[in-house]
């Protein structure tokens, strides 16, 4: 664990996230439906999105999130005519998550990189069966691996891929393989570690979440593989405290188990959690940002120690 320091990462209201494709995706996820599209700010115009960001800036915002829908070959759809709008935002001084998707060419690596994005950020899936049946992409592992790897060489500052535990239906598969490829091809600052939600009105709503223990296998391989990058626990996975949730019982096991793994920070961490670490001895540093955010940026956003 990074200097006996649990980071306690809580996003709102000073890193807003905005789907730069609107509510528009040309694939048809099972365990998302473009459902999370809806829980963002829509843009698809790249004055629009400067303007957007003007006004969160004004507001008090620190950085972005920009994510949106994908095309049918995993890219994010309508990034190059969004690019020099992403670039004026960097100059604006925000701090600038970017989820890439699928990155095919040294060209559009290069251009990512020019934009002045701070964080490249994507999924990386380590099984083929996963792709095929959970995003409906005709593609493999290798697809993750050039993403990353082209970022990588094209001089990305900040490379942070996230890792589903149990994306498919919930098993184990594929995500010890993609922590090997992602060595082979870049290091992260940040590891997001993720644990596939079932959610309601997607095709995968009454799937069983992943079980604590398979999230604390995770991890505990990412910290292995990766000891010098910083590993969190993202926001994305069961935390429900709804009552007849089927899955609300794995949500504190799950925090539980990444913290005995060696997490280095936990996005919306629980009570529980966070009671557990300060009576281990661990000090909790509160931080307005996502997971990802280097630690060398933590002085551009709002910070305490709790």
């Amino acid at each position: 664990m990074i200097e006996n320091v649990l980071r306690a990462y809580f996003v709102w209201p000073t890193f807003p996230s905005i789907s730069i494709t609107g509510s528009a995706c040309a694939l048809d996820c099972l365990h998302c439906d473009k459902v999370y599209l809806k829980h963002m700010n829509p843009v698809n115009d790249p004055d629009a999105l400067v303007q957007m960001c003007k006004t969160f800036q004004s507001k008090g915002a620190r950085g972005v999130l920009l994510s949106g829908g994908c095309d049918r070959q995993g890219g994010l759809l309508g990034l190059d005519k969004m690019l020099p709008a992403i670039k004026r935002v960097h100059e604006m001084g925000l701090i600038i998550k970017l989820h890439t998707g699928m990155v095919a060419s040294k060209a559009r690596a290069d251009d990512i990189v020019a934009s002045g994005a701070d964080l490249a950020s994507h999924e990386f899936v380590g099984d083929v069966d996963t792709t095929h049946e959970i995003f409906g992409l005709d593609m493999g592992p290798e697809a993750y691996a050039d993403t990353f790897r082209l970022l990588s060489e094209a001089g990305m500052p900040h490379i942070t891929p996230h890792i589903c535990v149990g994306l498919h239906y919930g098993k184990l598969k594929g995500e010890f393989k993609a922590l090997q490829l992602l060595k082979e091809v870049a290091y992260p600052s940040t590891i997001a570690i993720i644990v596939f939600r079932p959610t309601k009105g997607t095709k995968l709503e009454d799937a069983h979440a992943p079980s604590a223990e398979d999230v604390g296998k995770v991890v505990a391989e990412a910290k292995r593989l990766f000891p010098d990058s910083k590993t969190i626990l993202g926001a994305m996975r069961p935390r429900s405290s709804t009552r007849n949730d089927p899955n609300k019982d794995v949500r504190y096991a799950i925090e539980d188990a990444a913290f005995d793994a060696g997490i280095d920070g936990i996005e919306v961490p629980s009570q529980h959690i966070l009671k557990r670490a300060a009576n281990e001895g661990l000090k909790i540093k509160r931080i307005e940002a996502y997971g990802v955010l280097p630690l060398d940026y933590e002085d551009r956003v709002v910070t305490e120690w709790m």
